[in-house]
């Protein structure tokens, strides 16, 4: 909204969106959007239902060029597409038809890839499966970001994106729409509370993978058994996930945001194709797949890593999945699958947030001792 209104090109002539909702103050809670709206006086319309005579009538009525929707969490339907002279346009993050769905910018960071993106599509009365009219370049993820991070970036780089493709609708110039590879769409359904709950049995890259997604809701959290006591729900405030010989797992940070302009589909279908191929993190490109080489230096290299995992240390094997490992000089280290996790801020259910060092001090949690 920001980027569309501060060009000074267009026209917005109202803001869509659900009804207002109220805190547990009976206060009204302003979203950014409405915010925005009134202190640019743009007009603000609530609607329970879009799929009402009511909502087709107003559509119409108002017969605006364009819709552009952003995070709505409704499906608008053929009828109310058809009230705009371009129907609707919406800005989603992920490289479509990757991650559909309420939460593409959360299952990325789950799954640990290395770039995401954004798309903008020309709506259909489906999830995220119009046709796509314009998609960035890659953008890699850090491996320290966390999604509130990631979505700041990709909110500014969106922006962006749209800003230029409402301009080459405007013109007259013909947009190429470029339908989705249907049968590789994946989906990212909203988290729950649910999945905030840490699952030990994964390995701790993979738990910390939870967490960067979770920081802002549902929050990670496990639950401590103790004996001749209640359990009680533990939710992690910072953690660091560690190798089996108790070292950071995390190498340096090689995907380092990349800058790169916003750009518009043309005849090449790039970012669509690419969806499927791996990332070489090394040189931020991707490589075809190849189960052989000739290469000695690649065959020397495989041979070398053979080694390493044949001369793994051994792992202790009372280190079982949520086994508290160690809890004494300041530190909580809790197994996982594969590697053990340190646990640096931790709120018990009912405190507020503390370190390692007073939680330890005020909980007696024994080596040995079962999370999760």
């Amino acid at each position: 909204m920001k980027a569309v209104c501060n060009s000074g090109e267009f026209e917005v002539q109202c803001l869509i969106t659900n009804p207002i909702k109220f805190d547990k103050n009976n206060q009204p809670i302003q979203t950014p959007a409405r915010k925005f709206a009134a202190e640019y006086g743009i007009p603000v319309c609530e609607k329970q239902e879009f799929k009402s005579q009511e909502f087709y009538d107003f559509i119409y009525l108002m017969r605006p060029d364009l819709l552009f929707v952003c995070d709505f969490g409704h499906i608008l339907s053929k009828l109310a597409l058809r009230g705009a002279l371009l129907g609707g346009i919406n800005l989603h993050g992920s490289l479509l038809p990757k991650y559909r769905g309420a939460a593409p910018v959360s299952w990325a960071v789950i799954n640990g890839d290395p770039f995401t993106g954004v798309s903008i599509i020309h709506m259909e009365p489906a999830v995220d499966a119009g046709p796509v009219i314009a998609q960035s370049p890659p953008i890699a993820i850090s491996p320290r970001e966390n999604v509130l991070e990631l979505e700041e970036r990709l909110a500014h780089f969106g922006a962006s994106l749209v800003l230029e493709t409402i301009r080459k609708m405007a013109s007259g110039e013909p947009v190429r729409i470029i339908e989705q590879i249907h049968n590789q769409s994946t989906k990212a359904p909203k988290l729950t509370k649910e999945d905030g709950r840490v699952n030990w049995n994964l390995s701790s890259r993979e738990i910390y993978n939870w967490f960067r997604a979770t920081i802002e809701w549902p929050r990670l959290f496990t639950v401590w058994h103790r004996s001749n006591k209640h359990e009680l729900r533990l939710i992690l405030g910072d953690i660091t996930p560690l190798s089996d010989n108790l070292e950071e797992v995390i190498d340096n940070d090689y995907t380092l945001p990349i800058v790169v302009p916003p750009v518009l589909i043309d005849a090449k279908l790039d970012n669509l194709n690419m969806i499927n191929k791996p990332f070489n993190k090394t040189n931020n490109t991707f490589k075809k797949n190849s189960s052989k080489t000739n290469d000695p230096k690649i065959k020397k290299s495989a041979n070398l890593h053979r080694v390493r995992l044949e001369h793994k240390p051994l792992r202790p094997n009372w280190w079982q999945a949520g086994v508290v490992v160690n809890a004494s000089d300041n530190e909580l280290i809790v197994a996982a699958a594969e590697g053990v996790v340190k646990i640096s801020q931790i709120q018990p259910a009912g405190k507020r947030m503390m370190s390692t060092n007073e939680f330890l001090s005020g909980y007696r949690i024994d080596v040995g001792e079962k999370l999760g």
